[in-house]
């Protein structure tokens, strides 16, 4: 009879990022360790240089790597070809096992963490098979012609909504046959935060579609376009994104994008116009490196690291949290407020970034460059969203949609028409505050 011997992996997680991730802009792997072993500064530092050697010795390109230690032990990103992100995490796996000499059992075709040149035979094996040609070019010509590049589901997915054409995984083309020149990116915007998610993703899809966009949106209640669910369940993740992105009959999108698929997963896409972090507050601590606040602060604000260039990141600078996070950020901001503390704030603040505030029980925007008195887009009470301005949590709401339809091309008063009629009826947001 074959004795089995149980073991405890020296690991808690080990997962595929396809895209900007909190470590890092690029696709990769990351690794949790277990819980009750927590790396010295040496025992990371060989972890780090593990992944480096095994790595180059696999001819990946990718150099970027990020050790974080954390309260409940510590996180490894490393970057890696999108194609081979399966043999990345038995790479990060076998460095970690290697570096804190854990006695455990491996299964038969994994790496052997006591012998480095077999574990290399093993990994160019891995990464052979899983390797799918041409894929590397195509994602720097797509990086190179900015069009988001979408990879899942056995497709891939170059430019967005009517702008895009996908190829099977089996049929990939050459750079040179792909129709660069038909293919463009829609308007896209990423919505994350604590509260308010769904919401605000309804608002602004709503902004977009009465200024006469198609428009998909994903949430946590389904897939939408024009306003009609195509399938309903939490859709917040990436698979979410890759499916509304795909369909041709829109020419923009709004995506909810949730703490758990950015830290599963990564985000789907690496090209978007606008994104927003509604607002921070306590969630699912303990897991993936989280711990408080900023931890979780940091996961929600990756999605600046699918901002184009010229995009903008809508903060809300009521919450002490994100300004706090927001200043290790390079993206473009804008910011919403209406507490004084978030006022203040913003005075402080030159006006080359947009903004929206709440000033004399009105709503106003201040594009970049304008003069102090801004834009006014409504009085508050006047917004059946606020319920005459009670319902304080969806002024802010309004707030911050209304800079993410801004920063997506929408005119002021193309966005105050829209604030002034969501809401009055029931069917605008169901599920969250309704009006009957």
């Amino acid at each position: 009879m074959t004795e089995f011997v149980a073991f405890e992996l020296p690991h808690d997680s080990s997962r595929r990022l396809f895209g900007p991730n909190p470590w890092h802009s690029s696709a990769g792997a990351v690794l949790e360790t277990a819980p009750d072993l927590v790396p010295t500064p040496a025992q990371l530092g060989l972890w780090r240089d593990h992944v480096e050697r095994m790595r180059h010795a696999l001819g990946w390109r990718e150099t970027a790597s990020v050790a974080r230690a954390h309260a409940g032990g510590a996180s490894l990103f490393m970057a890696a070809p999108i194609d081979q992100l399966l043999c990345a995490t038995e790479v990060n796996e076998w460095a970690w096992g290697t570096a804190c000499a854990r006695p455990v059992g491996m299964a038969p075709g994994h790496p052997a963490v006591w012998d480095e040149n077999a574990a290399l035979h093993t990994l160019q094996a891995m990464a052979h098979s899983e390797a799918h040609r041409g894929l590397a070019a195509l994602v720097e010509a797509a990086h190179r012609h900015q069009l988001p590049l979408l990879w899942g589901e056995d497709q891939l997915r170059l430019g967005s909504g009517h702008g895009g054409r996908d190829w099977s995984e089996s049929t990939l083309p050459a750079v040179t046959e792909v129709p660069w020149s038909e293919l463009s990116a829609i308007p896209t915007a990423l919505v994350t935060g604590s509260n308010g998610k769904t919401t605000t993703v309804r608002l602004v899809s709503a902004m977009l579609r009465d200024a006469g966009r198609h428009v998909g949106f994903s949430c946590t209640d389904g897939l939408f376009v024009e306003g009609h669910q195509i399938d309903a369940g939490d859709y917040s993740g990436p698979l979410g994104t890759r499916t509304v992105l795909r369909r041709g009959d829109i020419d923009a999108a709004v995506l909810e994008t949730a703490r758990g698929g950015i830290l599963r997963r990564g985000l789907a896409v690496d090209h978007v116009d606008a994104a927003i972090v509604t607002n921070i507050s306590v969630d699912h601590f303990g897991e993936y490196g989280v711990h408080n606040l900023i931890d979780l602060a940091h996961a929600k604000l990756a999605v600046a690291r699918a901002l184009r260039p010229d995009g903008l990141l809508v903060l809300n600078a009521d919450d002490a949290v994100l300004r706090q996070a927001a200043t290790t950020l390079a993206a473009p901001l804008g910011w919403f407020a209406m507490e004084a503390v978030g006022l203040d704030f913003l005075r402080d603040k030159a006006r080359e970034r947009p903004s929206c505030v709440l000033h004399d029980d009105h709503l106003w925007l201040h594009p970049p460059g304008l003069s102090q008195s801004g834009l006014d887009l409504g009085a508050v009470a006047d917004m059946p969203l606020s319920m005459k301005g009670l319902a304080r949590y969806n002024i802010a709401n309004l707030m911050g949609a209304a800079l993410l339809g801004f920063a997506l091309g929408l005119a002021p008063t193309a966005l105050a028409a829209t604030l002034a009629q969501f809401g009055s009826n029931n069917a605008d947001n169901r599920g969250r505050l309704e009006r009957w």
